[in-house]
């Protein structure tokens, strides 16, 4: 009889240790947290080109192990066709994963979160939208400037200068300027030589080595330049290494 009347006390002191310790281990971190946090999505380079790697990642989340990412293009609304899923290996789902775009246009992609996995992505934070660019254009570059041998006071040399074109896209007809420039007596520089090359054909994917004529300077320090596409005609995914210049010291 006195056994029986403990089983009250006993269930009242399970209940108690129940709540106790759901509470402690809520604040403590021994139970799991749902996932949490504002999706950022980023995606490197913002510009890139045609099949060219996509790197995309996702921020701004937290205790997210194991969540699904999902990456559509078109509508915000995560509704769009899927680009590419993933899963978070790491509680702040800061995970990169790859793609890749075989058309030339702007694209909106989301990265899509249900974070409390209720089948809608309607919660704050759930969504994040990025714009991407994919080009189909050329790229244009001076890669190098060289000589047959060290250019020297009254000693003829021939100049071997490379260019390319490391885009997508071919050109059947692009105009490179090779200069050579000193600083004359006011140091203003002044062009001692130049040659233009029209229409060189610069197929994607292509290297040409441009012919120069024989040279020969006199003692002076020189800048050699060299411009791809120097009147900006054609649009290009990179501007910017189109120009190279060098210093010449001839002794």
């Amino acid at each position: 009889m006195g056994r029986l009347s403990n089983i009250p006390l006993i269930a009242l002191v399970l209940v108690i240790g129940y709540i106790f310790f759901s509470t402690f281990s809520g604040q403590t971190g021994f139970a799991a947290a749902s996932c949490s946090g504002n999706a950022v999505l980023e995606l490197s380079p913002q510009q890139v080109q045609l099949n060219e790697p996509i790197t995309a990642k996702v921020s701004g989340l937290s205790n997210c192990l194991g969540q699904k990412v999902i990456l559509r293009e078109g509508s915000d609304l995560c509704n769009g066709q899927i680009v590419k899923s993933y899963i978070c290996n790491r509680p702040d789902c800061n995970t990169k994963t790859i793609f890749y775009k075989g058309h030339p246009k702007t694209y909106s992609i989301t990265a899509c979160v249900d974070k409390d996995n209720d089948g809608y992505l309607i919660e704050q934070g759930e969504r994040s939208t990025f714009v991407l660019t994919v080009t189909s254009l050329p790229d244009f570059k001076v890669d190098s400037i060289k000589y047959s041998a060290t250019p020297k006071d009254g000693y003829s040399f021939f100049p071997l200068v490379s260019v390319s074109n490391a885009g997508v896209a071919g050109s059947i007809g692009v105009d490179v300027k090779y200069e050579v420039l000193k600083n004359d007596s006011t140091y203003r520089l002044k062009t001692v030589y130049e040659k233009v090359f029209p229409d060189v054909a610069l197929p994607a994917g292509k290297v040409v080595a441009l012919n120069l004529p024989q040279m020969t300077l006199s003692k002076g320090d020189y800048i050699v330049k060299v411009s791809i596409d120097y009147l900006g005609y054609i649009v290009e995914n990179n501007e910017q290494n189109n120009i190279l210049q060098q210093n010449l010291l001839v002794r």
